[in-house]
């Protein structure tokens, strides 16, 4: 079982905290300088390069546990164009791009209040019910809530109490007495049948009960139950772990800003506050170096970095080594940040070379910018977006030629485009 406690001094201490400040100052200059791109390039080429972080940073995030989920399918399943089954870990990166989407919108002072910290961990009385408010209001656990189901879902299964639950044990133990009694002489087959019907009897009793307890459990009519289906350990003390990592990203705001963020993410890994979203950890490092103004134009994608670096984080590697890593993934992920935001102006002088000519009425120039600013672009969308018939984005496509962007579904209707 992990420390619930992370002295950031002593670890610093360890570190030789001189012997950082070079990978500290890097990664500053770094993100310093990505940050001032975005504020200083033009607003749909900033939102692009911040759409497809929170894409590149839900895939490293999959990446880095064992995971697999390709750039296409994350969007696609995304924008529910799916053109094949979605597996686990799209579903897994689509959940982590929409938190970061929401954390994106959101102060970081808001975010990282012990409320909202509780609220993302799942901790019991932060999430409360729409449909029952008491029980959020008393802390009371998801497997105790007595709610009753619409009527007409397949998932509809009815409710397990304790009467119910001696009912069938008298069942039970009343086909147990009569298989135990001895058979009459007389009798043959007949009874022998009997018997099994009364064991056929017991596991349809058992088998209903099952289907009752987790009918109970499985309560899927609204996103906040649909939240709850996770398994958890009791004993953790998720409070207690979540509690000491605010401490020391509390110490770890006297340090310079990313030596601080990287001592946020070492002090998440060792202390895990959540037992099913390690990747938290990235996002809280990012959402401190937003609130100390090193990255108040965007959120950096430090999972993405550290995965480009290929180093792993352990727990038994020395606090020098941690710490050092960490800090190379914040500078990698800076860099890569800029080499993205190369790579979309770049697609953006390719795309305009289209526009040259055209009359000052022509919606070219804003499918260019729909293109920029999203990962992904259908015919729909963007004939809502620039409020003209499909057929005419169908023209302006035709229009673009070799300079369009890639189609992403591979089928012949219902087609996206998108800038990967």
């Amino acid at each position: 079982m992990a420390s619930i406690f992370y002295d950031t001094f002593a670890i610093l201490a360890a570190a030789r905290l001189p012997g950082l400040a070079g990978p500290a100052e890097a990664a500053t200059i770094a993100l310093a300088r990505l940050d001032e791109r975005h504020i200083r390039c033009d607003p749909a080429l900033a939102e692009g390069v911040c759409a497809r972080a929170h894409v590149f940073e839900a895939q490293a995030v999959v990446a880095l546990a064992g995971g697999l989920a390709p750039l296409e399918d994350i969007v696609l399943h995304d924008a529910s164009m799916d053109a094949r089954a979605p597996t686990l870990d799209v579903i897994r990166a689509v959940s982590v791009l929409r938190l970061r989407r929401s954390v994106a919108r959101r102060a970081p002072e808001e975010l990282l209040t012990a409320g909202a910290l509780a609220g993302l961990l799942g901790l019991p009385g932060t999430a409360p019910d729409a449909g029952q408010p008491g029980d959020a209001a008393v802390g009371l656990p998801a497997l105790a809530r007595k709610t009753m189901s619409a009527p007409g879902k397949p998932w509809d299964m009815p409710r397990f109490d304790a009467a119910d639950t001696a009912a069938d044990d008298l069942e039970s133990d009343s086909s147990d007495a009569a298989e135990t009694e001895p058979l009459d002489p007389g009798e043959a087959e007949p009874a022998r049948d009997e018997g099994r019907a009364g064991v056929f009897a017991d596991v349809d009793a058992l088998n209903a009960r099952a289907r009752r307890a987790l009918g109970a459990y499985n309560d899927v009519n609204n996103d906040a139950r649909r939240q709850r289906l996770s398994l958890a350990d009791p004993a953790y003390d998720q409070a207690g772990r979540l509690a000491a990592w605010r401490q020391a990203a509390a110490a770890a705001g006297e340090l310079p800003t990313v030596l601080g963020a990287a001592v946020g993410i070492d002090a998440w890994q060792t202390l895990q506050p959540s037992q099913h979203q390690g990747e938290l950890g990235f996002l809280l490092a990012a959402a401190l170096l937003r609130r100390r103004g090193l990255a108040a134009a965007h959120l950096p994608a430090l999972a993405l970095g550290l995965r480009a670096t290929r180093w792993r984080w352990r727990p038994d590697q020395a606090p020098a080594a941690r710490l050092a890593g960490l800090l190379a993934a914040i500078a990698e992920a800076a860099r890569l940040g800029n080499a993205e935001l190369d790579r979309l102006s770049l697609a953006r002088a390719v795309m305009l070379t289209k526009c040259a000519g055209k009359s000052k009425n022509s919606r070219l120039p804003e499918l260019v910018a729909l293109f920029l600013a999203a990962p992904l672009v259908s015919v729909q969308t963007a004939a809502k977006a620039l409020k003209v018939s499909p057929q005419g984005v169908e023209a302006m496509l035709a229009d673009l030629g070799a300079a369009r962007p890639p189609e992403r579904t591979g089928r012949k209707r219902y087609r996206a485009w998108g800038i990967l």
